[in-house]
């Protein structure tokens, strides 16, 4: 499997390679953004939900917490990953071409650079420290007001940060749009992919017999993932009710761009579905009565918001790079989503390897 892993990594480099290189760059830039958001995103909302469980005594499972810390593991890659994106703002910004005097003093790239750079560095950096703090916990329990505190920073910078990714890297793209929303409305997408990955992370690894996850704790995971798609679509809908019913030409395009121009209608659509309506309609009825002991239809629906929120990063960003991008089907675009998946996985194998996460992992019975 690493080899194999690996090698999706080295197909992924060399299409991402070719394509800076081609006619099509804006296309390339456009799906390594979505990437970057979408899998950067997940790495610091695993730590972020595990500083949530820390502030709020969340004694209902220890191992739920360290299995969300596991996400660090992406956080050294997507460090240089971010340092890359660097060279594609020309690609991908069109004020760096043509600067947009009254956004001036935000939108040059100096001080976009400075602020996503420094913010970056300080929120990894807090992660990091915070998830070995967790793993190196003193039993007596001394070192809690520390972690205590790192979970605090973290916090408030993932909720800062982010929010900074979402206007600075989203809606930058189309410097003459604007939603004063739009940062929260990135925190809570990303905290949905973030639940919805732990769900996938506890099933899977109890039915390694990795660690040993009760029905009730999986259930909890469950309601938070619930919570968070109710939070995401609230969070969208607030936003285009305002700008809609504002009718205020400078706001609406982004939508009629979105919603009434093809593929992008109906890939609305299939976000919305997926994403959002289904989840929805499993998570109700499974909270309703008592924890179920198998969990797979938890573990689709999970997949289900991945998967989602990942087609809503590629239809926040391609039309506002050019309004020709098409659907990102072709093999390039493909390759370059696997070399990222294949780098998520094995950096969270290193991690995985070097922290040992698991705290109840059950024991092979007696003969």
């Amino acid at each position: 499997m690493t080899i194999f892993l690996g090698l999706l990594t080295v197909l992924g480099v060399i299409s991402f390679g070719l394509g800076v290189a081609s006619a099509d760059a804006a296309q390339v830039w456009s799906i390594y953004l979505a990437n970057l958001l979408f899998w950067s995103g997940l790495a610091v909302a695993g730590p972020a939900i595990a500083g949530m469980m820390e502030l709020t005594e969340a004694r209902w499972s220890p191992s739920v917490k360290r299995l969300a810390l596991t996400t660090a593991g992406f956080l050294p890659v997507s460090l240089i990953l971010f340092a890359i994106l660097f060279a594609g703002r020309g690609q991908l910004y069109g004020w760096v071409r043509k600067p947009v005097p009254v956004k001036a003093i935000w939108l040059n790239v100096p001080f976009m650079t400075a602020r996503v750079g420094v913010g970056v560095l300080l929120l990894f950096w807090v992660c990091f420290t915070y998830a070995g703090a967790v793993f190196h916990e003193d039993p007596s329990g001394r070192d809690k007001p520390r972690r205590n505190r790192l979970a605090t920073i973290l916090l408030f910078l993932f909720v800062i940060v982010v929010s900074l990714w979402g206007f600075d890297l989203v809606m930058s793209i189309d410097p003459h749009w604007y939603s004063g929303l739009f940062g929260g409305y990135f925190v809570v997408s990303t905290l949905y992919t973030g639940f919805a990955l732990l769900s996938v992370i506890v099933i899977r690894a109890n039915a390694r017999g990795e660690t040993a996850v009760s029905a009730s704790a999986v259930q909890d995971v469950a309601k938070l993932q619930f919570a968070l798609s109710i939070m995401w679509m609230y969070f969208f809908w607030s936003q285009y009710l305002v700008i809609w019913y504002g009718n205020v030409p400078a706001e609406t395009r982004f939508f009629l761009q979105r919603f009434f121009v093809e593929p992008w209608r109906t890939l609305a659509w299939v976000i919305l579905v997926v994403g959002w309506l289904l989840p929805f309609a499993y998570l109700l009825k499974r909270l309703t009565g008592r924890p179920p002991q198998r969990h797979t239809p938890l573990f689709v629906v999970a997949l289900f918001g991945l998967v989602a929120i990942f087609l809503e990063r590629v239809f926040v960003i391609f039309p506002s790079v050019s309004e020709r991008s098409r659907f990102p089907l072709g093999w390039r675009e493909v390759l370059i989503t696997l070399g990222f998946l294949a780098l998520f996985v094995l950096s969270r194998r290193w991690f995985f390897a070097r922290f040992k996460p698991f705290l109840n992992a059950p024991q092979p019975a007696a003969h």
